[in-house]
């Protein structure tokens, strides 16, 4: 698939998964349906749309994570003891020490140890990510106030900045950079995972991450709205879309709702007062002329 300069588009690879939910509605009603059970209807799918959102534009970590959750379910070895037997392997020693002390499974265990806790340290960075792309929906979307050029990341920025004593600028600028590709997958999970921490009983663990294993379906047909909010380009001096083109990772078309939905939020007081302060100081700021030398 290419763009419309003839660019390759990334879409993901989701085999297999099914056509999610058709409304905001359902896929929440679907994610709080499966978050006490907390199993993984799709571990095919899962550790895929973990490792795009995790490393998005990391390809050899994307395919050691992935790799590393399936060889802990492989149940038979390349060569089998006894056939390594019946030829007398002359590693054959080699090898029954090997599985003495857990072979290729506790090596897999290990690795994915160290990659899960790579993403549970990445979550608070996602977190960051969703605030941000969730307010550029939110100010689009809210009309009680019309915003000078529309919508955009850095008065979204400013609005986290507000809310949020700590991280500052450059920690919320360096989330949205190195996450942008997947801010719509990001947002989607962000919300459930939202849903589902204020879903009783409160002992039910809710996060992005979760989202992601136990609705993956419901994260999808989410992020989709999402991500035709941010591919729209913005009508005002013909800007460009709010989610990079040419680098997203699209949902595949055939996972697509035919009618797209998206959440939004009424802005808080403090925070369309914060943007109509931005406007008014803009807008009486002095402008700088320049003189041409003749």
């Amino acid at each position: 698939m290419t763009n419309a300069l003839g660019r390759p588009m990334r879409t993901m690879n989701l085999p297999g998964l099914p056509i999610g939910p058709v409304s905001v509605e359902e896929c929440i009603k679907l994610y709080l349906s499966r978050l006490p059970a907390d199993e993984t209807p799709w571990p095919e799918v899962s550790p895929l749309l973990t490792a795009y959102m995790a490393w998005p534009n990391d390809e050899a970590q994307r395919g050691s994570f992935v790799a590393t959750y399936l060889t802990q379910f492989i149940q038979d070895p390349a060569v089998a003891a006894d056939e390594m037997i019946a030829a007398d392997h002359p590693r054959m020693r080699d090898r029954i020490a090997f599985e003495k002390f857990g072979g290729l499974g506790a090596i897999a265990r290990a690795a994915f140890a160290r990659l899960i806790e790579e993403i549970v340290q990445v979550q608070s960075r996602w977190l960051l990510v969703a605030d941000i792309y969730q307010l550029i929906v939110d100010m689009a979307y809210d009309d009680r106030i019309v915003l000078r050029r529309g919508a955009s990341i850095s008065k979204a920025v400013e609005l986290c900045e507000i809310e949020r004593k700590l991280p500052g600028h450059s920690q919320l600028r360096g989330a949205w950079s190195d996450f942008r590709d997947v801010a719509h997958l990001i947002a989607a999970s962000a919300h459930l995972a939202h849903q589902g921490s204020a879903a009783p009983p409160a002992a039910h663990e809710a996060s992005i991450l979760k989202a992601i294993w136990i609705a993956p379906e419901a994260v999808v047909s989410l992020a989709a709205g999402y991500q035709q909010f941010g591919l729209e380009p913005k009508t005002v001096r013909k800007e460009a879309a709010t989610l990079p083109p040419d680098t997203l990772w699209r949902i595949p078309p055939e996972l697509t709702p035919e009618k797209p939905f998206i959440v939004f939020r009424r802005l808080m007081e403090a925070q369309l007062e914060h943007l109509r302060t931005r406007r008014a100081r803009r807008s009486t700021s002095p402008r700088l002329h320049l003189r041409s030398r003749s």
